[in-house]
């Protein structure tokens, strides 16, 4: 044990989803989506802001201008493709200097038009300008802000602009009239307030990060249980199986060997007791399986009767002792041979007639089999489980049947019909059910069955 706690690759958390690593890859990853995903609208309103400032400036500036930005935009997302695959990858980079000149580099480029609008003889032009730089920081707000580096790489450049271009025109006027401040001013108050703004979006990325995380540990804790339940009933079924079957070969060597019927008789009720048990442990050990939707299902060519009847007889001597009648019949409309699951069919029917006897105190157990014809030629097999028990209120009829995971909490049958239920559902049958309290219960298995030689005409 103090072996395995010092190994390095258990104590390394280089590689733990809540390493500063792994939220750094997951916020490039976020901001390598958002980028991908708004180059397309970038280009489009990049196009309508240069025609519309052709209008404006009077010259074709701005489309000689638009058509130096559009490799930029696609140069820019072809590289957080690269790094979305290498985020994927889980080998995102320490450092992107490329990346980050190339975002610079646009940012100033793009902020180019700002400029032409605002020295444009056209009187709205600053208007527009301010407008559009704007835009600008709201874009890298909204799409870089997970990435600090990225986002002072945008930011800046337009910042720059927002701040200098009403500096560069006070000064070019000659720096005479204060008045020509103002822009600079509003320009500062915008500032203040998008600050304001980017922290509470920080703040809320903050708190979705912690959310995601919070729920990704949840998992792990849930996962870790469920690895830990299936170990377990995996060594405990592993470890009963072998004395049990030690004990049912026992049994049936006494039963060859038996002198009298009435020796013999014993023996088999110890056999069949045996049986009972491996398949309470056929549902342990089934159960993890139910649960993920992992059970296979394997039709082979079985005889409903006898499947039936040996589970009834594995149950006579537990009637016998509680005194109870224990009832069996038998259609004889019932095929000798269909294609079926014999032992889920035959777990299914345990799991029934084991509640039956067990909360059954006076009167009997009454277990039917019949058959109707069914669609496609298939016959429609109906189990059907009758005790005079005690019953169950509908409202522990409705919790076991609507349960969405198989647990074993609470009193009375849950986790065996439960077991059934899903089982029969696997099977592409039907487990239903009809309860009072004080007048017993009736719980019918409906499955659809093709007998072999109805599948092999239908094959020719």
């Amino acid at each position: 044990m103090l072996t395995a706690l010092s190994d390095p690759a258990l104590t390394d958390t280089s590689s733990s989803p809540f390493s500063d690593r792994a939220k750094r890859t997951r916020a490039l990853a976020a901001v390598s989506r958002a980028r991908i995903a708004n180059a397309w609208l970038r280009l489009a309103s990049c196009a309508v802001v240069a025609a519309v400032a052709t209008s404006v400036v009077g010259t074709l500036m701005p489309l000689l201008w638009f058509v130096g930005l559009a490799p930029m935009i696609l140069a820019e997302r072809w590289a957080f493709q690269r790094l979305s695959r290498d985020c994927a990858a889980g080998a995102a980079p320490e450092r992107m200097p490329w990346l980050t000149a190339l975002l610079c580099v646009q940012s100033t480029y793009l902020n180019a038009l700002a400029a032409m609008l605002w020295f444009s003889t056209y009187v709205p032009g600053e208007t527009l300008a301010v407008i559009y730089i704007l835009g600008g920081l709201a874009n890298a707000a909204a799409t870089l802000r997970s990435a600090p580096t990225f986002f002072i790489a945008v930011a800046s450049p337009t910042i720059v602009f927002l701040l200098g271009l009403p500096l560069a025109e006070y000064l070019l006027n000659g720096a005479r009239n204060p008045l020509d401040l103002m822009p600079l001013m509003g320009g500062l108050l915008l500032l203040a307030f998008g600050v304001n703004l980017w922290r509470s979006l920080l703040a809320s990325d903050a708190a979705q990060l912690e959310a995601e995380a919070a729920v990704l540990r949840e998992r792990q804790a849930a996962a870790a249980a469920a690895a830990a339940k299936t170990s377990m009933i995996q060594r405990m079924n592993d470890e009963m199986r072998t004395p049990m079957a030690a004990l049912i070969g026992a049994a049936e060597h006494l039963r060859r060997a038996a002198q009298t019927p009435q020796a013999r008789a014993h023996i088999a009720t110890l056999a069949q007791a045996g049986e009972v048990l491996k398949l309470v442990l056929d549902d342990l050990s089934d159960l993890d399986r139910l649960e993920n939707g992992r059970l296979p299902i394997e039709t082979k060519p079985a005889d409903p009767r006898q499947v039936l009847r040996g589970v009834v007889s594995a149950f006579r001597a537990a009637a016998q002792d509680k005194h109870l009648e224990l009832f069996v019949d038998v259609d004889p409309a019932t095929p000798p041979l269909v294609e079926m699951d014999a032992a889920r069919v035959r777990q299914v029917l345990f799991n029934l007639l084991a509640n039956a006897v067990r909360y059954t105190t006076h009167g009997g157990v009454r277990v039917r089999l019949t058959a109707q014809p069914a669609e496609a030629g298939k016959t429609r097999l109906t189990f059907q489980v009758a005790d005079t028990g005690a019953g169950m209120s509908r409202a522990r009829l409705a919790l076991i049947f609507g349960r969405e995971r198989l647990c074993a909490d609470g009193e009375g049958p849950g986790l065996g019909l439960a077991i059934s239920l899903r089982l029969a559902r696997l099977m592409g049958g039907s487990l239903t059910a009809r309860s009072e309290l004080g007048e017993g219960s009736v719980f019918s298995f409906t499955l659809d069955a093709m007998a072999p030689a109805q599948r092999a005409s239908s094959a020719a």
